[in-house]
C-alpha cells in the first residue's frame, strides 16, 4: 500500500482513497495468510522487513549527519519555535509519538515463544528501545536539514521530499524500502495481536475457540482471522490521525488499569511466582503517565470521538458483566465453537514458558 501511494505521489498525482484502502486490505490479507501458514515464515519475513527498515533509516541518518557537517543547520537553530509549552496540549503529540514507539508493548505478547524470557525479554526491551529512540531522533534531525517545519507538515511523503533534495535519482529506491518497512510494522502487529486473543480466551474473556491453535501449523488461526476482520474494518475510516488518537486514548486507559492491577497484585498476591518482577516505583510512574495521557487530551481537545470511545468502553463493561462475570453463555456458542474447531482443524493450546 505504502509503495503504491509513494509511487503515485512521486509521479505527481494523488492516489484515489478507494485504491489506497483496497491495497491496504490486500496487504492485510496477504500478511494474515503468512502468519496463518507458519510462525517461522512470519518471523523470517519480519527479519527481512526489519533489515529493510534499518537500511532506510541508516541512509537517512548518515546523509543527514553529512549535511549537518556541510552546514545545513538553518532549520535546527530554533527547533521549538511556534510550538506550545502547555503540558495539557502536548498530550496529542505524545499519542503520535508513542504510536511510533509502540513496539515496546508488543514483545510481551510472545513471551511463551521466547527462549529464557526472564533474561531475553528484559534484554530485548532495554537494548531495542534506546536504539529506536536514537535512530528516530536522528532521522527527524536529518529531515530538518532539508525541510522547514511548514514544508515537513505539508508534505504527503516526508521521506520522498527529503530524498528528492538529497539523493537525486536514487530516490526511486526509497519508496520500495519504505513500503517494506510499513509492511514489517503491519506484520509485527498481525503476529502479536493474535496472541492477545489467544491469552484472553484462555482466561475466559473471549470465546474459548480463540485459545486454540491450528494442529498442523501450530498458529493461532482463529485469532489471526478475527484480527484480520477488525483490521479491514479499521481501513474504512479515512481519518488516520483521528483513529490513532482514539485508539491511543483507549489503549492508555487499559494500560493504566493494567498497571493498577499490577500494583494491587504486589500486595494481595505476594507469594505468587513471577517470571519477571517490576519495581513498584516504576509501576506508580506508569500509572501517573497513563492518567495524564487519558485526561489531558479530553481537557485540552474536547472531541466527540473521545465520547464515542468512552461509550464503547461502557458497553464493553456490560458485555463483560453478562458474559464473563456472570458467565452467561448463549446456547449457540458451544455449537459455533465446535463448528469452527472442526472446520479450521484446531486444537487446544498449552501454556509453555521456559525459565
Amino acid at each position: 500500500m505504502t509503495f503504491l501511494v509513494l509511487l503515485i505521489i512521486n509521479l505527481g498525482c494523488g492516489p484515489p482513497i478507494e485504491l489506497v484502502k483496497m491495497m491496504a486490505i490486500f496487504a492485510i490479507v496477504i500478511l494474515a495468510n503468512v502468519n496463518a501458514f507458519s510462525v517461522t515464515a512470519a518471523n523470517r519475513l519480519n527479519i527481512m522487513f526489519t533489515i529493510c527498515k534499518m537500511v532506510t533509516i541508516l541512509v537517512i541518518v548518515i546523509a543527514g549527519l553529512v549535511r549537518i557537517g556541510q552546514g545545513y543547520t538553518e532549520n535546527l537553530k530554533d527547533p521549538f519555535h511556534g510550538t506550545t509549552n502547555k503540558p495539557l496540549r502536548i498530550a496529542i503529540a505524545f499519542y503520535s509519538g508513542l504510536w511510533a514507539y509502540s513496539g515496546w508493548g508488543s514483545l510481551t505478547t510472545v513471551t511463551e515463544e521466547l527462549k529464557n524470557p526472564k533474561r531475553n525479554l528484559w534484554l530485548s526491551i532495554v537494548v531495542a528501545v534506546p536504539i529506536v529512540i536514537i535512530l528516530y531522533v536522528l532521522t527527524n534531525i536529518s529531515y530538518f536539514t532539508v525541510m522547514t517545519k511548514s514544508v515537513l507538515l505539508s508534505s504527503n511523503a516526508v521521506a520522498m521530499t527529503w530524498g528528492d533534495a538529497v539523493l537525486g535519482s536514487v530516490v526511486r529506491v526509497l519508496p520500495i524500502l519504505i513500503s517494506l518497512s510499513a509492511l514489517g510494522s503491519a506484520n509485527g502487529l498481525t503476529y502479536t495481536s493474535a496472541r492477545y486473543c489467544m491469552v484472553s480466551a484462555r482466561y475466559g474473556y473471549l470465546p474459548k475457540i480463540f485459545s486454540y491453535i491450528q494442529k498442523q501449523r501450530l498458529t493461532p488461526l482463529s485469532g489471526i482471522i478475527f484480527q484480520t476482520i477488525l483490521s479491514i474494518i479499521y481501513c474504512i475510516p479515512s481519518d488516520i490521525e483521528g483513529l490513532i488518537n482514539y485508539f491511543s486514548f483507549v489503549s492508555w486507559l487499559f494500560c493504566g488499569l493494567t498497571f493498577v492491577a499490577t500494583l494491587c497484585c504486589k500486595f494481595t498476591k505476594r507469594d505468587i511466582h513471577r517470571y519477571i518482577k517490576v519495581p513498584i516505583p516504576l509501576v506508580i510512574l506508569m500509572i501517573l503517565i497513563s492518567i495524564y495521557l487519558v485526561l489531558a487530551p479530553i481537557i485540552s481537545y474536547p472531541n466527540i470521538g473521545f465520547l464515542i470511545a468512552s461509550i464503547i468502553l461502557l458497553i464493553s463493561l456490560i458485555v463483560y458483566y453478562v458474559f464473563v462475570f456472570r458467565n452467561i453463555k448463549p446456547k449457540f456458542m458451544n455449537n459455533l465453537n465446535i463448528f469452527i474447531e472442526t472446520f479450521l482443524n484446531l486444537t487446544k493450546s498449552e501454556i509453555n514458558i521456559e525459565t
